[in-house]
């Protein structure tokens, strides 16, 4: 059985499993995986532009995650949540990056719209926000017990976790440009990740193990590295300029 995680900050989980008996020893600690949320963007600046975009913090897109059967939500574990925060950093500082060498000027980046001041949202041709849609399935974690047979003395015994299967993540990232005073949406991006999945089998100590977390980081740095690269194809300064002008074709409609 999979749990499922969806954005916003749900997962999936199994109630705290039972102890089941094995014959296995404990196995070492696994150590943590650290995901890198950068990405290298070509060499050499673009002349600066005229265009100014205020930088939204990435939202979640699916705001009504459901549990598949047989599973609970529950809170996301520390690391996952550290994780899935770093994530949503890493985009605003790499979008703030990618401006930079497209020449663009930027402010924020602001919690969302409202946050914004009205000089804020007139002083902005343009907000941009990423909206995450991601879906991931973890395995189930699985308690078990050494009972200390062989060679151990009588008695002892040792417990640890166990999973079995893949990690696996399919969904959505989009890039999302709005008219800041009036918040109509002028342009959207989407970025779609296939199906992908890395290995969470593993065993560590109870308390400790990392294989599941570490199997959820790498699928985030894979949609991040998919994500960045298509932004820097998606915001072309072309591109960009034309979106300032229906962004102002809109405020002159509504009289700003």
């Amino acid at each position: 059985m999979s749990q499922i995680h969806r954005f916003p900050i749900v997962f999936a989980l199994t109630l705290a499993p039972a102890l089941t008996v094995g014959c296995a020893t404990a196995p070492p600690a696994v150590p943590a995986y650290t995901p890198q949320f950068t990405y290298s963007y070509p060499p050499g600046e673009a002349p600066a532009s005229d265009v100014t975009i205020a930088i939204v913090r990435p939202i979640d897109a699916d705001a009504s995650a459901v549990p598949t059967p047989g599973t609970t939500l529950a809170a996301p574990s520390k690391k996952r949540a550290q994780v899935e925060a770093d994530f949503k950093s890493g985009i605003v500082a790499q979008l703030q990056e990618l401006f930079h060498k497209k020449g663009f000027r930027q402010t924020g980046p602001f919690d969302d719209l409202n946050s914004m001041t009205f000089p804020d949202k007139k002083g902005s041709d343009l907000t941009l926000t990423t909206q995450v849609g991601l879906r991931v399935a973890i395995p189930e974690e699985h308690g078990k017990i050494d009972q200390g047979f062989g060679d151990q003395l009588v008695g002892t015994s040792v417990a640890f976790v166990e999973s079995q299967g893949p990690c696996s993540a399919t969904g959505y990232i989009s890039f999302v440009m709005l008219e800041p005073l009036s918040g109509e949406k002028i342009w959207i991006k989407k970025v779609d990740m296939p199906p992908t999945q890395v290995d969470c089998s593993g065993k560590g100590p109870l308390g400790d193990f990392n294989v599941i977390d570490n199997g959820y980081a790498q699928l985030l740095e894979r949609a991040f590295q998919l994500t960045m690269k298509k932004a820097w194809d998606y915001l072309a300064p072309e591109e960009v300029t034309l979106l300032k002008k229906q962004s102002q074709e809109l405020r002159a409609k509504k009289v700003y």
